[in-house]
């Protein structure tokens, strides 16, 4: 914990700030072991160049003092806010960073008011680059976290028939992984069938799973505040020429695209040829989103495999390689895995099969 802060220090000097204002949950997870995600901005975090508080209600006491000692603890008395303060904190430091992605105008409002006398500077992204890089123990949970999540696929593929309703079907892909030890999904299990396959971030409905159609199933396990992800296909009956075709113009390209995530390699190359490739098979219009994304506290983290992505693969990062195609009023298919990039080679931790899967 203390190195992290540390290293965030040499990047608030390195960007000319004396101090930034943390109020992104997971940034204050990863800083401090603190899990803040249910406070609904109950939590400050005043990093500046010789020391860091974190600011809160006695509220959270019991959770807090288990984590960090009280040395680093200020408690905000009644009729005080957690922006006056960090004010006093900070009262001898000028150029007063804020995470710019996390705050909203009437927060920045408050700070404004109780920093009057300071410069509040919008900064954005400087944790978000340390957390890119994952560590050892980091990785381990989120391994642990793919694990649960290609056993409850494993499971769910015992349950999937026609008459159970999407929604159905992710309340009890939920429950399988709460009863392997996850807290819950790292995010609302995505079950598309049929036609509504071609929304790729489809929200389900009690629409019942009918015999003849595709089901795509996005899910991932929340295991310790980390995160998995991972999609899979199941033909309900006998898949047609054209579902079988498809299926394997996403898993062939998918497994030329693992074989571009490369150390060194810039992220965003391996997207460009993710969609050169679809383009061959005259597809490329009918992918819709980036080829992957970074996974770890959050279920989207930096790096981005995208047009917009910036930067080269490091070891360390953690990011999924999933990419689909989305064809309105018939359906859609995508294949999703999680890799990790190590020992200067990209390894996949999602373990499910991928091959074309019928019940």
């Amino acid at each position: 914990m203390e190195q992290k802060i540390l290293e965030l220090q040499k990047t608030l000097k390195l960007a000319g700030l004396d101090a930034l204002i943390v109020t992104n949950p997971a940034n204050i997870f990863y800083l401090t072991g603190i899990n803040n995600f249910d406070s609904e901005k109950g939590f400050l975090l005043a990093v500046g160049a010789d020391g860091w508080k974190i600011i809160t209600s006695r509220f959270y006491q019991n959770r807090v003092d288990a984590a960090i000692g009280r040395q680093n603890v200020i408690y905000v008395e009644k009729g005080q806010s957690m922006s006056e303060n960090a004010a006093r904190f900070l009262e001898n430091l000028q150029n007063i960073g804020f995470e710019k992605e996390n705050v909203t105008y009437a927060q920045f409002e408050v700070f404004r008011k109780a920093m009057r006398k300071k410069k509040l500077i919008p900064s954005g992204g400087l944790v978000e680059q340390m957390r890119q890089i994952k560590s050892v123990a980091e990785i381990a949970l989120i391994k642990k976290a793919a694990a649960i999540t290609d056993k409850a696929f494993a499971q769910a593929l015992n349950i999937i028939k026609p008459g159970i309703t999407e929604i159905g079907l992710k309340r009890r892909i939920v429950e399988m992984m709460q009863d392997m030890g996850a807290t819950g999904g790292s995010f609302d299990p995505i079950v598309a069938s049929g036609k509504f396959a071609a929304d790729p971030h489809y929200e389900g409905a009690n629409k019942k799973i009918k015999k003849g159609e595709m089901v795509l199933i996005d899910m991932g396990a929340r295991y310790k505040n980390y995160d998995a992800d991972m999609t899979r296909m199941v033909f309900v009956g006998h898949a047609p020429a054209k579902y079988r075709k498809m299926y394997e113009i996403v898993a062939r390209t998918q497994e030329l695209a693992l074989k571009d995530c490369v150390i060194g390699a810039p992220v965003k190359r391996a997207y460009d040829n993710c969609v050169a490739n679809l383009k061959k098979y005259g597809q490329d219009e009918y992918f819709t989103h980036g080829l992957g994304h970074g996974t770890g506290i959050e279920i989207h983290e930096e790096p981005s495999l995208s047009p917009g992505g910036d930067g080269n693969f490091e070891n360390g990062m953690v990011f999924t390689v999933e990419p689909g195609l989305y064809y309105p009023g018939w359906g859609g298919i995508r294949i999703e895995d999680l890799c990790v990039m190590g020992n200067d080679k990209c390894a996949t931790i999602s373990k499910t099969p991928k091959h074309l899967i019928e019940i």
